[in-house]
Formats: structure tokens, sequence, C-alpha cells
């Protein structure tokens, strides 16, 4: 039996509007989150508001995009360390792994809120907590891109209580972050 025209745009775009849906897919082309010839699916998605304008916050298998017809950002889910769902301030808000912070506002987030917890988590591949002073330590994590690229990258964090610039804190992180990789290879 064919599929219509209809039923192939709505398996790929989940009722996504049209115009969205060709904007988001060309920014996504652009900047590298869709390769090849077959088009990014939509998880999930949700509409909003950015000053009068009809905005959308869009899951995909290897991203987190939010904007309007005329400017997307794209988040890799790999490359976020922390964040969720914030239903008294009706918020999806996340830490990336560089300190950068994101922050979408959506009045009806529907299935977001679980994707996003769901592919954040299905990036880690390796994620290890190395104790530096009782309770205070560093959390050594690999992640792996969700996209066509399929890479993993390393990455360190401190717990509250601590810094860089603590005596000896950066050589026993380094340490154990060689320790774990050699423990890990990926190759």
């Amino acid at each position: 039996m064919p599929r219509s025209a209809a039923t192939s745009r709505f398996s790929r775009s989940r009722g996504l509007p049209r115009p969205a849906y060709g904007s988001w897919l060309a920014s996504l082309r652009g900047e590298g989150f869709c390769a090849g010839a077959r088009p990014a699916r939509v998880l999930a998605w949700a509409a909003g508001d950015s000053d009068g304008e009809p905005a959308y916050c869009i899951g995909s298998p290897a991203a987190i995009s939010h904007g309007t017809l005329a400017e997307w950002r794209h988040v890799g889910w790999h490359e976020i360390e922390h964040g969720g769902w914030n239903d008294e301030l009706r918020r999806l808000t996340w830490v990336q792994l560089d300190g950068r912070r994101g922050t979408v506002p959506l009045a009806e987030p529907g299935r977001l809120p679980e994707l996003f917890r769901e592919r954040v988590e299905a990036t880690i591949v390796v994620r290890r907590f190395v104790p530096l002073s009782g309770e205070r330590g560093a959390v050594i994590s690999a992640r792996r891109d969700l996209g066509a690229a399929g890479t993993i990258q390393w990455h360190t964090s401190l717990t509250r209580g601590l810094t860089w610039r603590t005596a000896g804190v950066r050589e026993a992180v380094d340490e154990a972050l060689a320790e774990t990789r050699a423990e890990y290879d990926f190759g």
C-alpha cells in the first residue's frame, strides 16, 4: 500500500508546521547536524513565543533545537552536562559541558522534558565519580555524539566546593582521567 505525501511528511515532522520544519531542516544541514540525503526526524516538539513571533523547540535524534523560522540554535545532546524541565517556571533549561546555558520557555512542553532526559542519558557511555576531598570530587564522563559521527568525547567537572585552582586538584583529575580512558579504550 503506497504511503501518501501527507503520511510521509507527518512521520518525519510529527505535525510540526511545514514552514518551521523546512527552516529547521535547512539550519540543521547548514550546521552539520544532518548529514546525507536522509532528512532528520522530529522526535518531539513544542511551540512557544519569541517577542510575538512563533518559536519552536524541537528534539531530533542528534540535537535539541530552538528558535524561530529565521534563526535556530542547535545543541548536540552529547554537549549537555545536565538540565531538565522546571514545571513551576515552565522552562526547559540546561548547562553545556563548556559552561554555556540554555533556556526555552514552553507553555505546553508535550513530550520534550521526557525526550530531553532520555537523549542526554543516552549519550553517557562512562560516568565515574572520583572523590578528592570527602564528598567533594570530580566527575569523569565519556559522551557519545548521537548524530552520524558517533564520536566519543571525554569531559571532567568538579563538584561544588572545589576549584581547578586548588593545589593538586588538576593533577589528581588528570591522573584519574588517564586511568579511566585506559580502562575504556574506544579506539
